[in-house]
C-alpha cells in the first residue's frame, strides 16, 4: 500500500501506546496491529497506528530511501524573484501565476535546482508526510482505434497485440492483492472497442466482490453512462490525461478528437465522484515552457487531487518519433523533475506518483530523484509477463519493480485498506 517512515519506540503505555521517535517527530502511535514490539524496537506506522514491526537495518534502509541528499542551499546566492516565489510558497499561498511557473520551469544552475526541489520536498513533507504509496497498474489489452501521434500502441503500428481474457485480469487482480498487498489497482488499455462496456463493469464487479481493493479505470473516452455504471459496480477513480491545454495542438497530437470532449468528460466523472488523476505529457517536440504552465494551471482548474503526467519518450512507428528532439535524457529529466517541484508548489496536497517513463529516463535512480522533488507515489507494472514487453507505449519502457520497495511498503490486511482510504478520501 504505501511506504511509511520507520520510528524507534521510546516508550509503552499500559494500554498499548508506544512514544516513537523517528527523524521528523515524536509521535504517540497505536500499537494494537503489531506484537511482541518493546521499547528500542524500530516499526513503520502510518496515521498514528503501527503497521510493521522491523529490524534496525531495515529502517535504516527506509531512512535512507527517503533521506534528502541536497547540498546546503546557499540562500544568499538565490536571484531575488526565486527568493520572492519560496517566501510566497512557504506563507501558505499557492496560487502562483503563470509568469512565476514560467519562471520556475526555467531555472538553471546546481544551487537553485536543488533549492526548488529540497522546497517541494520539505512542503511534501509538511502536507502528506513521509507517506510514499505503492499501486500497481494491470495493462490488459493494448489494442487502441486511435491515431495518436506519441503513442507506440496507436492503431496501425507494428506491435505484438494482445488482449487479456476476463478471468487473466481478475487473476492477475488477485495475485496483485492476496500475494503482495496492493490495495489500488489500475485497469488500463488502449481505448479497445472489443471490450464492450457490460465486459469492463462485470470485470470491475467481479474483482471488487471477491477483493478489498482499490479499482482506477484508464481505458480512454467512454460515455459517461458506462463510467456511471462502472463507479456503481465499484470502480473508485480513473485516470484520464488531456494531454495538453492547447486545443489546436491537442487535435494535432490526437487526430479526430477535440480537448474540450476530454474535459467534459474528466468534469462529468468528478461530479460522480471518481477520484479523477489527470495530466499532461512533459517534454512534447516544440512545446513552450509557456504551455506547460498553462497545463499545470489546468490541473489545478480541474481539482484533480492525482496528477498523472510523464515526460514524453519517443516509440517506434509514430509520426513524433520522427521529429528530431533536442533534449538528451538528462535535459528530459532535469525539466520532469523541475515540472513535479512546480506541481507541489501549486497543489500542496496532491498525489502525484513517479511514472514509469521517469524511470525509463533514470532507470538507476528515477523512483529517488522524483520523491525528492515532491512526488508522493509509485506504479508498478503487474501486467502479466508475457504480455508486458508489448504494452509499448514508448521505447525501452521500465518495468522493473524494486523489491525494496514492495518489502516496505505493501502491507495485507484491512487496516492497510483503510488507511488508504483515509488518504484518497474515497
Amino acid at each position: 500500500m504505501c511506504l511509511t517512515i520507520p520510528g524507534k519506540i521510546e516508550s509503552i503505555d499500559d494500554v498499548g501506546i508506544a512514544t516513537v521517535l523517528s527523524s521528523r517527530e515524536k509521535a504517540q502511535i497505536d500499537l494494537s496491529l503489531v506484537s511482541d514490539v518493546y521499547p528500542g524496537d524500530w516499526i513503520l506506522y502510518a496515521s498514528n497506528r503501527a503497521v510493521k514491526a522491523i529490524s534496525e537495518e531495515d529502517a535504516k534502509e527506509i531512512i535512507a530511501l527517503l533521506e534528502d541528499n541536497y547540498s546546503q542551499v546557499d540562500v544568499s546566492r538565490l536571484p531575488l524573484q526565486f527568493k520572492k516565489i519560496i517566501y510566497k510558497v512557504r506563507s501558505g499561498n499557492s496560487d502562483l501565476t503563470k509568469d512565476e511557473i514560467v519562471y520556475l520551469l526555467n531555472l538553471k544552475g546546481k544551487n537553485n535546482l536543488e533549492t526548488l526541489y529540497a522546497e517541494a520536498n520539505t512542503l511534501r513533507k509538511d502536507r502528506i508526510k513521509d507517506f510514499v504509496c505503492i499501486h500497481g497498474i494491470i495493462e490488459f489489452s493494448n489494442y487502441c482505434k486511435n491515431l495518436c501521434l506519441y503513442c507506440g500502441i496507436r492503431k496501425g503500428n507494428k506491435v505484438e497485440r494482445y488482449r487479456m481474457k476476463r478471468e487473466e485480469i481478475v487473476k492477475a487482480a488477485r495475485q496483485a492483492v492476496d500475494e503482495e498487498g496492493y490495495k489500488l489497482l489500475v485497469l488500463q488499455s488502449g481505448e479497445d472497442d472489443e471490450y464492450s462496456d457490460d465486459d469492463l463493469i462485470k470485470i470491475v464487479a467481479e474483482i471488487k466482490k471477491e477483493l478489498r481493493v482499490f479499482v482506477f479505470l484508464s481505458v480512454g473516452e467512454r460515455s459517461i453512462n458506462f463510467y456511471k455504471k462502472a463507479y456503481e459496480a465499484g470502480a473508485s477513480g480513473a485516470l484520464i490525461r488531456f494531454e495538453t491545454s492547447d486545443p489546436e495542438f491537442y487535435s494535432e497530437l490526437r487526430p479526430g478528437h477535440k480537448l474540450d470532449d476530454r474535459l467534459k468528460l474528466i468534469k462529468q466523472m468528478t461530479e460522480l465522484g471518481y477520484y479523477m488523476a489527470t495530466g499532461n505529457i512533459v517534454g512534447l517536440p516544440g512545446q513552450s515552457l509557456e504551455s506547460l504552465a498553462d497545463d499545470l494551471l489546468l490541473i489545478k482548474k480541474l481539482n484533480a487531487p492525482m496528477i498523472s503526467s510523464g515526460p514524453w519518450l519517443p516509440a517506434k512507428g509514430t509520426p513524433l518519433v520522427q521529429v528530431e528532439s533536442r533534449k538528451s535524457k538528462v535535459e528530459s529529466l532535469e525539466i520532469m523533475l523541475k515540472y513535479i517541484a512546480v506541481a507541489r508548489f501549486l497543489m500542496p496536497e496532491a498525489k502525484i506518483p513517479v511514472t514509469t517513463a521517469l524511470e525509463t529516463l533514470d532507470p538507476e535512480n528515477g523512483r529517488h530523484k522524483g520523491l525528492l522533488a515532491g512526488a508522493s507515489a509509485l506504479m508498478f507494472s503487474l501486467t502479466p509477463e508475457k504480455y508486458a514487453g508489448d504494452y509499448s507505449i514508448y521505447d525501452n519502457k521500465y518495468r522493473e519493480r524494486e523489491k525494496v520497495w514492495q518489502k516496505y511498503g505493501l502491507f495485507k490486511g484491512e487496516e492497510s485498506y483503510e488507511m488508504l482510504a483515509d488518504r484518497l478520501k474515497v
